[in-house]
């Protein structure tokens, strides 16, 4: 990576690209929204159509009891993989179980799991705060340019490569089993299952773009690009690339305007992922061919 910081760096200098990018924190910053806008992209239009955005939310709350618990168990400071990601998958994992056994609605389940993650990582944070810098466990809540490191992009790309991997060979799979489990059985798939795979999959995904855009907000920029994508498809293969392209839009967007003005970059991707979602549901009325919500599962 210290090769691409020196090559921007020069390139800045001599006026080919923007002058901000002669800081390394930015480049990172954008190999992590050309990363992310894809990813989120294609995992927002699965998201949609099995109407798990409370569930998401919550996954990317359980990340400040995952934060925390990191830096108690001894990890370094802006590096809790452990804490983060075993903590958010072992509770998504739980959850999808009670959803799956329980007799209460899905949202009823998330709703006491996000009750119970958010009241453990108020009384996680009140410990770590005595004993680390507050603003580690800050940058997970609204993401930070500054806290990214070279290894949280090699995670990043791991992560996409995953998910390219896993939702690229099951995604019709995934569609099937969310709009109509009775054909996904027929079809010799479980849906049970798929929805543990996917499951797995989603929280890796929220976990790997938190310190880019926060917990926050990290569900804006699943769903917001998806729904904007919604408006304006007239199939489900336009629902898929649409979304992929305003998802990146949206992170390479607020990303700019982070750069020009000191904001948080989470909260500038949202702006922009919802200015995009106003365009779309303004001109999705000269379209007439936008594709009806019930298709989305």
């Amino acid at each position: 990576m210290d090769g691409l910081y020196e090559a921007a760096a020069r390139w800045a200098q001599s006026g080919a690209i923007p002058a901000v990018f002669a800081h390394a924190f930015m480049v990172r910053g954008l190999v992590a929204a050309l990363l992310l806008g894809p990813l989120f992209g294609g995992m927002g239009t699965l998201v949609v159509s099995k109407r798990l955005s409370f569930f998401v939310q919550a996954i990317a709350n359980a990340s400040i009891t995952g934060t925390a618990i990191g830096l108690l168990l001894g990890e370094p400071r802006g590096a809790t993989y452990a804490g983060l990601y075993g903590f958010c998958l072992a509770s998504a994992l739980l959850v999808s179980y009670l959803r799956n056994r329980s007799r209460a609605t899905n949202d009823t389940v998330t709703g006491v799991f996000l009750a119970q993650t958010l009241g453990l990582g108020v009384i996680m944070l009140s410990l770590v705060s005595k004993r680390f810098d507050i603003h580690q466990v800050e940058a997970t809540l609204f993401g930070s340019l500054l806290t990214l490191r070279d290894e949280d992009l090699a995670f990043l790309a791991a992560t996409a490569l995953l998910a390219a991997a896993v939702g690229g060979g099951l995604y019709n799979a995934f569609l099937v089993s969310s709009v109509n489990p009775a054909l996904a059985r027929v079809r010799g798939l479980s849906p049970v299952l798929l929805d543990y795979v996917f499951i797995a999959l989603a929280t890796v995904v929220v976990v790997g773009g938190l310190k880019f855009v926060g917990a926050l907000l990290i569900l804006v920029m699943i769903v917001v690009p998806a729904a904007a994508a919604q408006n304006v498809a007239a199939n489900l293969r336009q629902f898929f690339w649409t979304s992929l392209g305003l998802s990146t839009l949206s992170a390479v967007g607020g990303l700019a305007v982070s750069a020009v003005w000191p904001v948080p970059t989470g909260g500038a991707i949202a702006l922009v992922s919802s200015a995009l979602f106003g365009v779309t549901a303004a001109v999705r009325p000269f379209l007439g061919h936008s594709l009806p919500a019930r298709e989305m599962g």
